[in-house]
């Protein structure tokens, strides 16, 4: 008896497995309906309220209407059907998970005119404690420990979770289909509760089962013995060869069978973007219960092989932008990928403040050739070569032209899994033959080369060598939008540079950043910290030497701080328009110094980069019920700073900026508008005076040079702040891009 009331409150209940399915329903508002104001839950003790509210359909109008009184969003009224239905609904969410004598008791009270607040009262009861757990079936299975280890805890009055026992009991299913088992089905149960004692004996017996004969799983395990292919060719004929997708393949004939294995690739022969539509399964004919060689048959619809793709845009500091790809997907056959890019920005409608920078207000533009060689060395490793020119400016930091460059890549997932990669690993090597030019201010400030033509010197065409290696652990939901898992990424880069000195310039480039993601009904909460430092080859010492512009470390911008603008937070020089003149006696010597003052206006500013960065960021999200859950609000703070080692990194000088957003669900990520409060001074920097007679003078507050002239060794003193504006709106940072911040 006992059982069949179970199955009837599971029929009725059925949509509590998906909770996104009542979420999504509606209560329809007829005239005369109550409106339902609140939902409230009493007497849960185990489980969270929001946890209850998602298996529910009964829930309140939105926010705006409770709160506010504005008719935006959703209006819910009260059905009498669906919340006894609910009560239901929330002790089969109670007895899958172990509390059998729950028990449920709605109430409706009026909550004003024409509206209630509806209760649910629960009386949760003990739970339902495992006495006795069996598992048979297995015994012909060589790795029968370790795949039932996990069932391990549930042997020792654990509480009768079905849900998270079925889930595990699922996983040594799919164990034993990557395992050899390929026919393993899911395992029959029994189970005896006593109701007088609150305990229960459980048994599971795994068996096989092929065309519907149910038997046992055998003592040897299957392998591939053969590999069959049906391709339907997108012309008159196959364009790939047979030979090229075998070696594509994540398993080969002679292997044990292993579903994750055929599932690897078809995710892989997918990427090629060779075919429409690739199945990997096993033939229907392959082998009876007990043959120990089956036959895989790989069906492919082939594709069109070249394509071009064109595109335009506008962004705050590219302007309008365009982009072109011509793409050959089986350049020269072998399925090698032919890739030609080129890309322009800095086209036109450029906002002031990027006409304003004579760093970036050149048009950029990038052409390349790369060709990619996959199923060369395996399935798993991906080398590339590209070669490139291009321009590309940093905003207010600096422009790089590449005559010339070369790269060669090469990427393997050390760790597949079935739909996305699990540990790419990417080797690189890089050189350049080009020129960086920045402000002559930055020269001077960070590499003590203050005479013009020596700033000339390290801004003329040299070359620049990169080795790089990269590896990248995700385990988020998303791609373009995480809510739940973490990501881990380490980067290290080692370069020579043959500007500066005669020998060239070594230094290392290291980073690592993590990021978790958490969501709980509605509300998702992000953190990220990212550190990096640049080393003076490859020793732990900060690189005071020449590192190149590109190569040194900027925060910033709407991924970054996003309380400071794009590079500025962090060692920032000021070119000023004047300056006063001081006489002075220094060091018993009569010296007239240059020195900017409150009159000094400031003609073009520029981040100098650091060796040593840190930023730090935490965000809640939360998705609006209306609108179909595509509007997406925000808080954040975010935290950081640039440093130049070996100067004493404080965590004090840590900018702090809070701020608020919004982002828009879209095919291409969420659009995403910030505001964040600075109220900081503006950043204390070098001051430097470039007149009529092209010479680069100091004009810092503090500083004692004669006429402003630096000499060896010595530094133009970080003194000088410009004038900050007071209002409340200067203080506010806008950013508008596309994707999450981290």
């Amino acid at each position: 008896m006992m059982r069949r009331v179970f199955l009837a409150a599971l029929l009725v209940a059925l949509p509590v497995a998906s909770p996104g399915v009542l979420r999504a329903q509606d209560i329809a508002c007829d005239p005369g309906d109550l409106e339902v104001r609140a939902v409230t839950f009493n007497g849960n003790q185990h489980f969270e309220s929001a946890e209850l509210a998602s298996v529910i359909v009964t829930s309140p109008s939105s926010f705006a209407r409770r709160h506010l009184h504005l008719p935006i969003g959703s209006r819910r009224c009260l059905d009498t059907l669906e919340l006894s239905r609910d009560a239901v609904r929330v002790r089969l969410f109670y007895r899958l998970r172990g509390y059998y004598k729950t028990a449920v008791k709605t109430s409706v009270q009026p909550a004003g005119t024409g509206a209630v607040a509806v209760g649910i009262g629960i009386t949760e009861g003990p739970p339902v404690i495992i006495d006795s757990l069996a598992v048979t079936g297995l015994d012909s299975v060589n790795d029968r420990v370790r795949l039932l280890h996990e069932l391990d805890h549930f042997r020792h009055d654990h509480i009768f979770t079905k849900i998270e026992l079925q889930a595990v009991l699922d996983t040594v299913r799919e164990e034993l289909h990557d395992s050899g088992y390929p026919y393993a089905a899911a395992p029959l149960a029994s189970s005896d509760v006593d109701p007088r004692t609150d305990r229960a004996q459980l048994e599971y017996q795994y068996f096989q089962q092929f065309r519907g004969q149910p038997s046992a799983i055998p003592m040897r395990v299957a392998r591939v013995g053969r590999i069959q292919f049906e391709v339907a060719p997108g012309g008159d004929s196959a364009k790939i060869d047979t030979s090229t997708v075998r070696r594509l393949l994540s398993f080969k004939v002679g292997d044990v069978f292993r579903s994750k294995d055929l599932v690897r690739s078809e995710r892989d022969l997918y990427q090629l973007e060779t075919y429409s539509h690739v199945d990997v399964a096993l033939a229907p004919d392959s082998a009876q219960p007990n043959d120990s060689l089956l036959t895989v048959l790989v069906r492919l619809n082939e594709s069109k092989m070249t394509s071009l793709g064109v595109g335009a845009g506008w962004a705050t500091l590219d302007c309008i932008r365009a982009q072109a790809r011509l793409t050959d997907r089986d350049f020269s056959g072998g399925a090698r990928r032919l890739e030609l890019n080129g890309r322009l920005s800095h086209l036109a409608l450029c906002p002031q403040n990027v006409r304003d920078d004579s760093i970036s207000d050149r048009l950029n533009y990038y052409a390349s050739g790369t060709i990619r060689l996959r199923g060369l060395i395996g399935p798993h490793t991906l080398p590339s070569f590209t070669l490139f020119s291009e321009r590309t400016s940093e905003y207010r930091a600096y422009v790089r032209e590449t005559l010339i460059g070369g790269a060669a890549e090469v990427t393997r997932d050390l760790q597949p899994r079935d739909l996305r990669p699990g540990l790419p690993l990417t080797l690189s090597y890089r050189v350049e033959y080009g020129r960086t030019t920045a402000s002559p201010a930055v020269f001077c400030q960070l590499f003590n080369r203050c005479a013009l033509s020596d700033i000339e010197r390290l801004q003329q065409n040299g070359s620049l060598h990169v080795f790089g290696m990269s590896l990248l652990r995700d385990r988020t939901d998303q791609l373009l939008d995480p809510s739940n898992g973490n990501q881990l990424h380490l980067a290290l880069r080692s370069g020579t540079t043959s500007l500066d000195t005669a020998n060239g310039t070594r230094f290392s480039r290291t980073l690592i950043e993590g990021s978790v993601y958490k969501t709980i009904g509605a509300s998702t909460f992000a953190a990220r910290l990212q550190m990096a430092a640049i080393l003076d080859g490859f020793s732990t010492r900060g690189a005071t030497a020449y590192v190149p512009p590109e190569e040194r470390l900027y925060a910033g911008g709407p991924n970054s701080v996003r309380g400071y603008n794009q590079n500025l937070l962090g060692p920032v020089v000021y070119i000023v328009s004047s300056f006063s003149t001081v006489d002075t006696t220094i060091a018993g010597n009569p010296t007239q110094v240059y020195r900017a003052d409150s009159n000094s206006r400031v003609r073009q500013y520029s981040p100098t980069g650091g060796n040593t960065l840190i930023v730090a960021s935490a965000e809640w999200r939360y998705r609006l019920p209306s609108f179909g859950g595509r509007i997406q609000l925000a808080t954040f703070v975010d935290a950081g700073q640039v440093y130049n080692r070996p100067e004493k990194i404080s965590l004090s000088d840590l900018r702090v900026t809070p701020g608020v957003g919004m982002r828009v669900r879209s095919p291409i990520g969420p659009l995403r508008v910030d505001v964040a409060y600075n109220g900081y001074q503006s950043t204390k920097g070098s001051a430097y005076y470039v007149g009529d007679d092209n010479v680069l003078r100091c004009v810092s507050p503090d500083n004692q040079f004669q006429q402003g002239i630096v000499g060896p060794g010595d530094t133009c003193g970080p003194s000088y702040t410009p004038t900050s504006r007071s209002s409340v709106l200067s203080k506010l940072t806008f950013n508008f891009s596309i994707g999450q911040a981290f």
